[in-house]
């Protein structure tokens, strides 16, 4: 008999995905006994990569795993085993999983969607199970990319297309719209709340997106009330349109700068085109593979330590972390008793793991160090912060210049400063000369129509807020979240992202409900306990940054950050170059390496 159960593990919950998903995981490994297969789809294989290693999968008597497609094309008996189907439920998923019940390879089936089923396709199932073989149907929440315990992405990489009126959406972009819906409406699930949302007034896309949740958690809430809970939970759904500037910086904060400069996917980092440097220390690390470094601060203490700290604390760190594991080391070699003996054994297995994690660190630190020289980094973020931070048109203009004109800074750094001055000096007429000079430097017209791309995307007729105000946000923020660089005046690091100036407005009552309404769901006055954030259009490792120093705020609210994608400059960019396929322009980008300058544009 097939048994439909719904909603997440009957612990506490916080706003920690990592944990509610861990539940999920260990439930479904745990209670199916004995041998068994695991089959996955192509997405929840990431999905689960984030959150569980292979060799923890293994130990829990996991005997083989497939992907559904692969699955379907093998016809072997293993009717030894049991069988764990984990899966998104797409509609080719659906038509495979038919098949698989109809040919009857396993000896028991436990299924898990990681979203809602409809009744209909419950119904296939069981007329197709003639044998009895389904022991478990179960709907889960897990239908989202967990990065870290307070953020999660939908690995959505481009959802431009959304931006055009919805009366032209086409069904590619009705499908990409569902995606969003079924990821974001899974992770609040999974949290078994239901918020109160508000979306940004001036996003045709936010309204659409929040109407929709609003009347699918309400069906949900009234057919499951035991499952979830109203509480001063708000969900605040933004478009990335009102911050591009932000997508756009040079990074001096440790992961942000990793995935800038490097690029991080899925919290792994691919050195197959890395120095040797690189390869070295993946060599030294056994548990990474031979093409890859796992970035992840649930596995990796000193990354969870250090991956918000700014460049120069970074160096610092990682000595002081050299020192202490050298202590330990010396410690392994004095053994006068019985009882140091066996401390050392217990010691040792700590100490290579440590050991191996510094050797990464250390090798992706000269690669950032080597990067920033060759690109000459420092001088160019240092006018990047000031057009971003500071109202100054002519010294920003003579500065953009000179850029232009230094020929140790590449071209691609140059692309973005001038994106940046057009972004806050829209109607500028220097903007032109711009662009000549770098048509004479050898950009190609296709790269210099990025820029006008970028504001037909995100220029001020586009903007709700006032994304480059005369007041000092920076000071303002700063004061009211209190900054880890509050006592490091750095140049480099005074920007701040604009949802900062939202948040603010919320936490004290100035947020306008004509710019940001709310939906009728669980309406609240009081100050939210909890706030979900989600940027249509994707989100960054600095915003991702400023969600993490809050949640280590005293009497803050708990914050959880989600987007379409966790974009560095190249991928937002490659996001951009989607109105110049709209209008039949012909324009290459490779997102792929972020390292290789000449990859990303055929200047």
């Amino acid at each position: 008999m097939i048994q439909s159960n719904r909603g997440p593990p009957q612990k506490k919950y916080t706003l920690n995905l990592h944990n509610s998903a861990i539940d999920y995981i260990d439930r479904i490994l745990t209670e199916v006994s004995g041998m068994k297969c695991l089959i996955l789809d192509q997405e929840t294989i990431g999905i689960i990569s984030l959150i569980y290693s292979q060799s923890q999968i293994l130990k829990k008597d996991v005997y083989l795993m497939e992907k559904i497609d692969a699955a379907a094309s093998t016809k072997q008996k293993l009717q030894h085993m049991k069988v764990i189907f984990l899966i998104r439920p797409t509609q080719d998923n659906q038509t495979l999983l038919l098949q698989e019940i109809k040919d009857k390879r396993f000896c028991e089936y436990y299924i898990f969607f990681t979203n809602s089923l409809n009744n209909f396709y419950i119904e296939q199932l069981a007329e197709a199970d003639e044998s009895d073989l389904i022991k478990q149907l179960q709907e889960i929440y897990l239908d989202y990319y967990i990065v870290q315990p307070d953020t999660f992405t939908l690995n959505i990489p481009s959802t431009i297309a959304l931006t055009k009126s919805v009366s032209q959406w086409n069904s590619k972009d009705d499908q990409t719209f569902q995606r969003i819906l079924e990821g974001l409406s899974a992770a609040v699930y999974s949290l078994r709340r239901i918020p109160m949302i508000r979306y940004q007034g001036s996003s045709e896309i936010c309204a659409k997106l929040a109407q929709k949740l609003s009347q699918t958690m309400r069906e949900e809430y009234e057919q499951s009330q035991s499952q979830f809970m109203l509480s001063n939970c708000l969900l605040l759904i933004l478009d990335r349109r009102e911050d591009p500037a932000t997508l756009l910086l040079n990074q001096w904060t440790y992961q942000a700068m990793l995935h800038e400069l490097i690029g991080i996917q899925n919290n792994r980092i691919d050195i197959s085109q890395g120095q040797k440097a690189l390869n070295q220390a993946a060599s030294i690390n056994k548990t990474d593979s031979e093409s890859e470094f796992v970035i992840s601060s649930s596995l990796d203490d000193f990354f969870a330590e250090n991956q918000y700290s700014n460049f120069g604390e970074l160096a610092q760190n990682i000595k002081d972390f050299i020192d202490k594991v050298t202590q330990q080391k010396k410690e392994t070699v004095q053994i006068n008793s019985l009882e140091d003996m066996q401390k050392a054994v217990d010691k040792i297995p700590e100490i290579r793991k440590m050991s191996g994690n510094l050797s990464k660190h250390v090798a992706l630190s000269c690669e950032l160090s080597k990067l920033v020289e060759e690109r000459q980094l420092l001088k160019v973020s240092k006018v990047e912060q000031d057009i971003v931070c500071n109202e100054a048109k002519s010294e920003h203009q003579r500065a953009v210049f000179q850029m232009l004109e230094d020929r140790t800074i590449q071209k691609y750094e140059k692309l973005k400063l001038v994106m940046l001055y057009a972004l806050r000096y829209e109607n500028c007429d220097k903007i032109s000369r711009m662009k000549d000079v770098l048509r004479d430097l050898g950009v190609k017209n296709n790269s210099l129509n990025l820029i006008n791309h970028l504001l037909d995307y995100s220029g001020k007729s586009k903007r709700q807020g006032d994304l480059f105000s005369d007041k000092n946000i920076f000071s303002k923020a700063q004061q009211k979240f209190k900054s880890v660089f509050k006592d490091v005046p750095n140049i480099y690091t005074q920007h701040q992202p604009y949802f900062l100036t939202i948040l603010e407005q919320i936490l004290t009552n100035k947020i306008k409900d004509n710019e940001f309404p709310a939906t009728n769901l669980n309406y609240f006055r009081e100050r939210p306990t909890e706030i979900i954030i989600f940027q249509v259009g994707g989100t960054s490792f600095e915003e991702i940054k400023e969600i993490g120093l809050l949640n280590k705020q005293p009497n803050q609210p708990s914050f959880l950050l989600g987007g379409t994608y966790i974009h560095n400059s190249r991928t937002f960019l490659a996001e951009i170059c989607q109105l110049a396929y709209e209008n039949n322009i012909d324009i290459i980008v490779d997102k792929s390496n972020p390292r290789n300058d000449n990859k990303f544009h055929k200047f």
